[in-house]
């Protein structure tokens, strides 16, 4: 089983160069890596019981309850170690291949209400500034905060602005980071590998231009923790919240602020983070 353990974290080596890379690892080879895991587990299991067994031979060699759990201990072995020779003589020419092209996944909208499209181009517009990495809205009952947010999503199905990748994130009360992380990791093509998930997100976000939509936020989300690379640092991309809560907004550390009222007596601020605080310099 050693030479296995090997094979595999070769393989796993290998697969990280590649996903790196932005290739995106083939099915057969996370199909093998499952079995080799669950070979694993049952090479352990026959291990453990090893002693008991040999207990049994030498103790009670001639009781027939010991001899038929040794004859089904032995033919578990045997199975066993027949899996382990398949598994040694699959070759993979190819770890990982070029991932499907990436469709922006597209939002419902609410019915669009007087003074929505203006809200939405400015907001658009500010969000595609060049300074501008964060841009975030808050407002009492958040529906509309959510509306706004996915038809700026509805854009980018249009056109993605030179972007690799589009995601879209319901992040609800309880904050959960490792949910963000495997939801980030399944619309970008790294699902399957549960290990080193925040390193491997960052690795791979960190070489691509992206736009992330994190909807629902009560808290501050550490986007390090998660494994997105800050906007401020990575070329072109963005993120985008909503939240409840102004104070959210503060603590991500937003400093911009606009205000509207355009949807009937419901205050909304939306806030932008740039990358360079131009007025704080002066």
């Amino acid at each position: 089983m050693a030479l296995e353990t090997t094979m595999r974290d070769d393989l796993s080596r290998r697969l990280k160069r590649e996903e790196d890379r932005g290739l995106q690892r083939v099915a057969k080879i996370q199909v093998w890596l499952n079995r080799v895991e669950t070979i694993e587990n049952r090479v352990n299991d026959l291990l453990n019981a090893r002693n008991v067994e040999l207990q049994r031979l030498c103790l009670c060699g001639f009781c027939s309850k010991s001899v038929l759990s040794s004859y089904r201990y032995g033919k578990s072995v045997f199975l066993t170690l027949r899996k382990v020779e398949k598994l040694k003589s699959e070759d993979f020419d190819v770890a990982a291949d070029q991932a499907l092209t990436h469709e922006v996944e597209e939002r419902q909208l609410q019915p669009i209400i007087v003074g929505q499209e203006t809200m939405l181009d400015k907001a658009w517009k500010h969000l595609m500034e060049d300074g501008v990495g964060i841009l975030g809205m808050y407002g009492m009952g958040g529906v509309e905060e959510t509306t706004l947010l996915s038809q700026i999503n509805n854009k980018f199905r249009k056109d993605k602005c030179g972007f690799d990748f589009v995601i879209w994130v319901v992040v609800f009360k309880e904050l959960q980071l490792e949910k963000i992380q495997d939801e980030i990791a399944q619309k970008i093509g790294l699902a399957g590998g549960e290990l080193n998930q925040k390193f491997r997100l960052y690795n791979f976000l960190r070489k691509n231009k992206f736009v992330l939509f994190l909807d629902d936020i009560w808290e501050k989300v550490d986007l390090a923790e998660i494994g997105v690379p800050d906007p401020r640092t990575q070329k072109g991309s963005k993120v985008a919240f909503t939240t409840r809560s102004q104070d959210v907004c503060s603590r991500m550390g937003l400093k911009t602020q606009w205000k509207s009222n355009v949807w009937r007596k419901m205050m909304h601020l939306i806030c932008s983070k740039r990358r360079l605080d131009k007025n704080t310099r002066k």
